[in-house]
């Protein structure tokens, strides 16, 4: 047979498999002339097919051998993997070698082309071969990620779907993390969490472990651009606490460590309260938290009866038709001086002999917080205090105003 000689018209048309024993076979057609350049005759011959992994040279990596191919006009077709099971990885490129009637193999080997890649996902690991990264919607995935998913014009996004009888598991050495859908809600369980930057939650969104939604902080007033909606108002009848705003207050920076940033005051000494509404339509909440720092300033007597305090309440009126037994806003908070010492709620001194029998008096700062039972959107905060001084030498202060929920 030295005077027959191979041509392929067609690679590789086609990569057909059947799952059966992991069996898969490679279909191929060419053509086969004899040296003058006719066909060679119309019959059934035996042909060998070998793969190796080089052009020429080399040892076949797989090989197999049918006794009576169909050659019609010089063309055959025949599936390879017929009598010997293809073994080939399929994970590098391969060259297919074609002797008939166990004559010379034909020159040149036939380069296999994509096609047949396809049969390194067919059998019963399903692994796929390839090194480095995988790349999903970009062909140039990144070098330092394993599988890069690439949305087109936007963000990755990867979908894993599973049903209410699968999981998922995610594992990195000995640790595995397993990931539920109930038909509901999806768990995930055995995971040890650890968050470097900010965790941004939609609104009505909340964070539950233990069954258990934790504290969640809603709005901060650190008064750093403002005064973050306080108005103060003057205390003259329990009606004012609704409708008069008209005192002015006073936002300043103030020279102390216990307020990084701005505080603000009623501008005029008095009973004067600060006063805010806060709206949490959108934020599911049973618990209010109102976290604060009240700033004692200037001279709070000893010897008077002077405290601050601080309300909350979903009217801003303490009392209802008249009736103040009904009233709905309720203070919360209040801090007074010991009525025998020095060191106090309010009020921080020392007695200087030495210096004409006096006490000199210190602003006095406190962090402290209020919770209610509230499941109404809106709600009022009222700071104030009652001083009994005569004289404009005393006032409070408020920063650092923080609202949490759960």
């Amino acid at each position: 047979m030295k005077n027959i000689r191979l041509f392929t018209i067609m690679g590789l048309l086609l990569c057909s498999y059947a799952r059966v024993h992991a069996q898969a076979n490679l279909s191929i057609q060419g053509t086969i002339q004899r040296a003058s350049g006719a066909n060679l005759d119309d019959g059934d011959y035996a042909m060998t097919f070998r793969l190796y992994e080089s052009a020429t040279g080399g040892t076949a990596v797989w090989s197999e051998t049918q006794d009576a191919v169909e050659v019609l006009g010089g063309v055959y077709s025949t599936l390879l993997g017929k009598s010997n099971p293809l073994t080939a990885a399929f994970d590098k490129t391969y060259y297919l070698g074609v002797s008939v009637n166990n004559g010379a193999e034909m020159v040149p080997r036939i380069q296999l082309t994509a096609s047949p890649y396809s049969l390194s996902l067919i059998g019963q690991t399903n692994i796929f071969p390839s090194t480095g990264p995988v790349g999903a919607g970009t062909i140039e995935p990144d070098p330092s990620a394993q599988l890069h998913v690439n949305k087109e014009g936007g963000t990755g996004v990867l979908l894993l779907e599973a049903n209410t009888a699968d999981t998922l598991e995610l594992k990195k050495g000995s640790n595995t993390a397993t990931i539920a859908y109930d038909g509901d809600k999806i768990y995930v369980s055995n995971l040890n969490l650890v968050i470097t930057g900010d965790i941004n939650l939609p609104a009505g969104k909340t964070v539950e472990y233990n069954n258990i939604s934790d504290w969640r902080l809603v709005d901060v007033d650190d008064f750093s651009t403002g005064d973050d909606g306080w108005v103060c108002t003057k205390i003259t009848t329990l009606e004012s606490w609704a409708t008069n705003t008209s005192s002015p207050l006073e936002r300043f920076t103030p020279a102390s460590p216990f307020s990084g940033g701005y505080i603000i005051r009623p501008s005029q000494n008095g009973a004067d309260a600060l006063k805010k509404q806060f709206d949490l339509t959108g934020i599911p909440h049973k618990l209010i938290k109102v976290v604060f720092t009240y700033h004692f300033l200037d001279s709070w007597d000893r010897n008077e009866f002077e405290y601050g305090y601080a309300g909350f309440g979903t009217r801003i009126n303490p009392y209802d038709n008249n009736d103040q037994t009904s009233g709905i806003f309720q203070v919360g908070w209040n801090r007074l001086r010991g009525e025998n010492l020095q060191i106090g709620a309010g009020y921080v001194a020392f007695w200087t002999p030495n210096s004409g029998n006096q006490w000199f008096a210190f602003d006095y700062n406190v962090r402290e917080e209020m919770v209610a039972q509230c499941t109404d959107d809106k709600f009022w905060v009222i700071f104030s205090s009652r001083l009994n001084s005569a004289v404009n030498d005393e006032s409070f202060g408020i920063s650092d105003i923080q609202i949490w929920v759960k």
